[in-house]
């Protein structure tokens, strides 16, 4: 691929899309079975939860510098020690579900495309994010894929599971949206078991193992029993552990692939690498997980394995993380030292700090 670089240090004419790079090898701590091929993932595809895996001694202390082999090299920071109850997790084996789609295009009613022409996949066991500025159609892509757009969007391509074109059918995949909505007046405890007696058949008391393993994944058994609080009440629990709510309640369904829309929206940078570190975690066990995100820390950036940018519903790159730097680099635009990947990035494509940058030349001339 050739980018045209200009004399603007920030400014891209490359707008082409990458093509996937092969799927990385699993390590061996990660713990994934991919389903029968030739049809669907359906349920009868997942293991029984029942059966547990101890999991290794090395993954109650989590280390960034261990989860991605292929991230974007950067220091490693110091993570609290997980709780009694995360120490108490046993993981679960997951049939993740292999997603690929082809030339996706969104158009919505008054005629103009969301997205144009994405492409791009997902693995077992692996963090992809969709990354780029304001109204770049990252949420309009994960709706598409996951298959629940709105009643004025059409979208045209392919979206394949495990190599069968193929819907997720209801119950293998989670959907977490960017708001979070939540019974104020339940407890985390009683939220899910709410959720699993209406979304999961069968008798309560089997219920309660999976409401408990989804307490557990999401490190929520500090506040499992403290009412979840609003604007009616003088408590409510922190901004990172509501979102932390939204997500399990999706895991009590088991899903195969989870969409998560904005994960970080509205936390701090501690509570969103604690809860990106989670997710990691989630991956290891083979859950395939997709979300989309404006921008990320350095630290956090290293989590991801692969990377879909987006500017204008265009996809400017699709592959690994290290690969992404590379790309850029190549094409004049190295990222600097001192500077989040994710922010040189979304600078390098983002046409808004074109105007920026004129506006402030203008004013220097006035001013001068």
């Amino acid at each position: 691929m050739e980018a045209a670089a200009s004399s603007d240090q920030y400014r891209s004419s490359s707008s082409s899309a990458g093509s996937p790079s092969a799927p990385a090898a699993a390590t061996t701590n990660r713990r994934y079975y991919f389903p029968r091929p030739g049809r669907p993932v359906s349920f009868e595809d997942s293991p029984d939860w029942g059966d547990d895996i101890t999991a290794a001694p090395s993954s109650s202390s989590i280390h960034l510098a261990s989860l991605a082999s292929s991230a974007y090299p950067s220091p490693s920071p110091s993570i609290p020690e997980p709780s009694a109850s995360a120490l108490a997790f046993r993981e679960r084996k997951v049939a993740g579900a292999a997603l690929v789609w082809k030339e996706l295009t969104v158009s919505v009613r008054d005629r103009r495309r969301a997205v144009k022409g994405s492409s791009g996949y997902a693995l077992p066991g692996t963090l992809t994010v969709v990354m780029g500025p304001a109204r770049s159609g990252k949420s309009t892509l994960l709706r598409a894929i996951a298959g629940r757009l709105h009643g004025a969007e059409r979208v045209y391509g392919e979206v394949f599971v495990n190599g069968v074109k193929s819907p997720l059918p209801y119950g293998s995949y989670g959907y977490v949206d960017r708001d979070d909505v939540l019974i104020e007046s339940l407890t985390v405890r009683e939220m899910l078991y709410y959720s699993a007696l209406l979304q999961l058949l069968g008798v309560f008391s089997s219920k309660k193992p999976v409401v408990d393993d989804a307490i557990a994944a999401m490190s929520l058994g500090d506040y499992a029993d403290k009412l979840i609080g609003g604007h009616c009440f003088n408590k409510r629990l922190p901004t990172g552990e509501r979102r932390r709510v939204s997500i399990a309640r999706e895991l009590v369904m088991r899903p195969h692939v989870l969409f998560i829309d904005e994960p970080l929206y509205h936390l701090d940078s501690v509570s969103a690498l604690l809860l990106m570190v989670t997710l990691k975690k989630l991956a290891s066990t083979g859950c395939t997980v997709i979300f989309t995100m404006y921008q990320s820390s350095t630290e956090v950036f290293g989590l991801f394995d692969r990377i879909c940018l987006l500017s204008n519903g265009n996809t400017l790159f699709f592959g690994e993380t290290l690969a992404c730097l590379w790309h850029f680099s190549n094409a004049g635009f190295p990222c600097p030292i001192m500077q989040s990947p994710s922010d040189h990035f979304l600078r390098a494509i983002n046409t808004d700090f074109n105007r920026i940058i004129a506006m402030c030349k203008n004013l220097q001339v006035l001013t001068g």
